[in-house]
C-alpha cells in the first residue's frame, strides 16, 4: 500500500536537449492529472478508465487548452509499477522548452516536482525493492563501464539482498529453537542441539567472511583505481597522461615544471575503471612556490595511490635524485616506464628486482599496451574482473553493518559452548540480527 498521499512528477531521463524525453508522475492523483493533460489525436478527452500497462498516444494541453506536444504516455497502476503507486510515463519530445511547458502545465496544487531520488525513494518504503536493490539503482544510473553495470544489475537483481536475507533467516531459525526451549524446557541447555547450534554459527560466520572479502574491491569498482604518473620533470609524464586518457588534457612543453597541478581523468581499460592523475615533476629544489606546492601534491598524490607510474626519460642519464626516488619505489604497486624510446638511449637505467618496467614511446604511442596491461595486473583487476563476474560487491555500508555483527556472533558461540542461560542465548542471537 503507497504510504504518501501526494503526487510527484519530474523528468526521468537526463537534462539537455534530445529527441525524446520521459516526465514520470506517481501517486494516487497521477491518472487524475494524466486526465487533465491528455487528449486524443483529434482533441477529446480520453473516456473509461485508464488501463495497466497500456501506452496511449495523444495530445498533451496546458491548462488553457493550449497543444502543447504530441505524446506518447504509459500506465501502471498501483501495486504494479515501480513506485507502487499508480504511475504515468510521458514520452514527449526532448527539447527543452517543451519539457518545461509540460511540467509547468502538470504542476498544480494536486501535482509537485519530486525531490531527488524519490521515485527510488518511494518504491523503496512501498516494498518494491530493499534498501541494497535501491543503492543499486544509483549504481547501474552512474555505471560507465560494463563491469561497472553488470554488478548493479545483479545487485538489483536481488543477488546480494538473497544472501544477506539468507543470513538474518538462518539465524532467526536458531533464535526460534532457542525461544521454544525457554517456552517448554525451563532453563535445560541440554534440550538445544549444542553441536548443530554451533555448526549453523560457524556456516554464519564463513558466509559474513566470505562476503566481507570482497568489500576491498568496492572502492576500485565504484571510483576506478588511482593511477599517480610520477617521475623527474621533463620526462614525458604529461604527454603520456593524454596517451593514456586519449586528449590532450594536460599542458606539454619543453619548459621544466609546466605542470603545476594534479589533473585527473576517469578511463577505462579493457572494461575495468581506472583514474589518472597527472602530477608536478619531482625535484629537490623548486625554483618558485607555486611548483614547490605542486611538487607537495604529487607526493601526496603518490602516497595515496593504487598504483604509481615513475617515468623517466630514457634519452637522458638519471639524477642523483631521480635514482633515490626509484629506489623507495614499492614494487607490488608500481610500475616504471622508460620513456623517449624512439630516441637514442642513454644506457640502461637501473632496474630494481621485481619491479615492472615497460619500455615505451609517449611521442608515438609504442609500449602503451604493454603499459596497459601492466596497469590491470598491478592493480589486481583480473581478481576484480572475477570478483565482480561471479560474486556480489559490498559497499562501505553494508560492510560496516555486518563487521559489526562478527563480535556478537563470536559472543553467541561461546555462550552456546560455555552452556550459558536460554534467555542470554536469546539476547545475544537478537544481538547478531540487529
Amino acid at each position: 500500500m503507497a504510504l504518501h498521499t501526494d503526487t510527484i512528477a519530474a523528468l526521468a531521463t537526463p537534462p539537455g536537449e534530445s529527441g525524446i524525453a520521459v516526465i514520470r508522475v506517481s501517486g494516487v492523483d497521477a491518472l487524475s492529472a494524466l486526465s487533465r493533460v491528455l487528449r486524443t489525436p483529434a482533441g477529446e478527452a480520453f473516456r473509461g478508465e485508464w488501463e495497466h500497462r497500456r501506452l496511449y498516444h495523444g495530445r498533451f494541453v496546458a491548462a488553457d487548452g493550449t497543444p502543447v506536444d504530441e505524446v506518447m504516455a504509459a500506465v501502471m497502476r498501483a501495486p504494479e509499477s515501480y513506485t507502487g503507486e499508480d504511475v504515468a510515463e510521458i514520452s514527449c519530445h526532448g527539447g527543452s522548452a517543451v519539457v518545461a511547458r509540460v511540467l509547468e502545465s502538470l504542476f498544480a496544487p494536486d501535482v509537485r516536482p519530486a525531490q531527488p531520488g524519490e521515485f527510488t525513494r518511494r518504491a523503496f518504503l512501498n516494498g518494491k525493492m530493499d534498501l541494497i536493490q535501491a543503492e543499486a539503482v544509483a549504481d547501474l544510473i552512474h555505471a560507465r563501464t560494463e563491469l561497472q553495470r553488470s554488478v548493479a544489475e545483479r545487485q538489483l537483481r536481488g543477488a546480494l539482498s538473497r544472501r544477506i536475507d539468507a543470513l538474518a533467516d538462518d539465524m532467526l531459525g536458531l533464535l526460534g529453537l532457542i525461544e521454544a526451549n525457554i517456552d517448554f524446557i525451563e532453563e535445560d541447555i541440554d534440550a538445544l542441539d549444542v553441536p548443530e547450534s554451533l555448526a549453523r554459527i560457524e556456516r554464519q560466520r564463513a558466509e559474513i567472511d566470505d562476503l566481507l572479502a570482497s568489500a576491498a574491491f568496492a572502492g576500485p569498482l565504484r571510483d576506478g583505481s588511482r593511477v599517480v604518473i610520477a617521475g623527474p620533470v621533463n620526462a614525458g609524464k604529461s604527454s603520456l597522461f593524454n596517451r593514456l586518457v586519449g586528449e590532450s588534457r594536460a599542458i606539454v612543453t619543453e619548459i621544466p615544471g609546466t605542470t603545476r597541478d594534479v589533473l585527473r581523468e576517469s578511463v577505462s581499460i579493457d572494461g575495468v575503471p581506472f583514474v589518472i592523475h597527472d602530477t608536478a615533476g619531482l625535484r629537490d629544489t623548486a625554483p618558485d612556490r607555486v611548483e614547490s606546492i605542486g611538487i607537495d601534491r604529487a607526493r601526496d598524490a603518490a602516497r595515496a595511490a593504487d598504483v604509481v607510474v615513475f617515468v623517466i626519460d630514457g634519452s637522458e642519464s638519471l639524477p642523483a635524485e631521480t635514482r633515490r626516488a626509484l629506489a623507495q619505489l614499492d614494487v607490488d604497486r608500481a610500475v616504471m616506464v622508460v620513456n623517449k624510446v624512439d630516441r637514442p638511449v642513454h644506457g640502461d637505467p637501473p632496474i630494481r628486482s621485481g619491479l615492472t618496467v615497460v619500455r615505451a614511446s609517449a611521442e608515438t604511442g609504442e609500449g602503451l599496451g604493454e603499459l596497459k596491461a601492466s596497469l590491470l595486473r598491478v592493480a589486481r583487476s583480473d581478481e576484480l574482473t572475477r570478483m565482480a563476474r561471479d560474486r556480489v560487491i559490498l559497499n562501505a555500508r553494508l560492510a560496516a553493518l555486518l563487521e559489526s555483527a562478527r563480535e556478537p556472533l563470536a559472543d553467541l558461540g561461546r555462550a552456546i559452548r560455555d552452556r550459558e542461560a536460554l534467555e542470554i542465548l536469546a539476547a545475544r542471537a537478537r544481538d547478531v540480527l540487529s
